[in-house]
């Protein structure tokens, strides 16, 4: 298992991409009131020098609930399949991360800032650090308490992302009975790159899906819904400083 610890740490360099942060709630149970618990941000892509070379950010935890909240906070690796599915183990030996606090407390209607500062062994590397939110009054009709989940990603990276000729689209596939197309890319290289928006258009309409990263050595599927009448006929997807566009195929019925 990679090392984890909890010591006060100094503020580092601000992460290459301050994704915005968003409420993401993963909810054990499937009855509760409406929380506001909120994670900023959401993704640290952090550009390192090399292994070994460290990176360093803080991520704020906001409590907008009227009663105080425990928090603690746990890492771990992931993967992500070719659709998208997530998969969690204990943090690779490769990744040493040391956190400010991985337990606290968060006043009503306050914030609270952690300080992280991580390095691998090897790069590209990424792992996820969940905040369990607890100690809410409320209450399931089975006498169960909640907790709330929330995601904080952390990418440590190299100087060199994805390039042009490493994303191959093997699949644009537009399925009229489904009303959607297909999409899967392909990353034939050994760096991390994130699509940002894909898109599908006709001469008049078009259609597009929210972001999605590529992993080196991997493939990745998305659907994009097509509801207009006309065909769709081309595919773009858009990453920081280039796009890749193919054409789009229909289904034979």
């Amino acid at each position: 298992m990679g090392s984890i610890s909890s010591r006060l740490l100094p503020f580092g360099h601000r992460p290459r991409n301050g994704i915005f942060g968003a409420v993401c709630l993963f909810v054990f149970l499937s009855v509760m009131p409406v929380l506001g618990q909120t994670v900023r941000p959401l993704i640290d892509e952090n550009v390192v020098k090399g292994p070994g070379k460290s990176a360093s950010g803080r991520i704020e935890y906001y409590n907008d609930s009227l009663q105080p909240l425990t928090v603690t906070l746990e890492a771990k690796s992931f993967t992500v399949s070719d659709t998208g599915t997530m998969s969690y183990r204990p943090v690779d030996d490769a990744i040493h991360v040391k956190f400010s606090e991985i337990s606290f407390r968060v006043e009503p209607k306050q914030n609270y800032f952690v300080f992280y500062q991580a390095y691998a062994d090897k790069l590209p590397s990424w792992f996820v650090v969940y905040a369990t939110f607890g100690g809410y009054k409320e209450k399931t009709v089975e006498g169960f308490r909640f907790q709330v989940r929330l995601p904080h990603t952390i990418y440590l990276l190299p100087k060199q992302a994805v390039q042009k000729q490493e994303l191959v689209v093997k699949v644009a596939e537009y399925r009229p009975a489904e009303k959607k197309v297909i999409v899967r890319v392909e990353n034939a290289g050994p760096s991390f790159g994130r699509v940002l928006e894909a898109e599908v258009s006709s001469a008049k309409d078009k259609s597009t899906q929210g972001g999605f990263p590529v992993f080196p050595f991997s493939q990745r599927q998305v659907e994009i819904p097509w509801e207009a009448a006309s065909d769709p006929a081309k595919l773009q997807l858009h990453l920081g400083h280039f796009k890749v566009e193919q054409g789009v195929t229909s289904a034979t019925p």
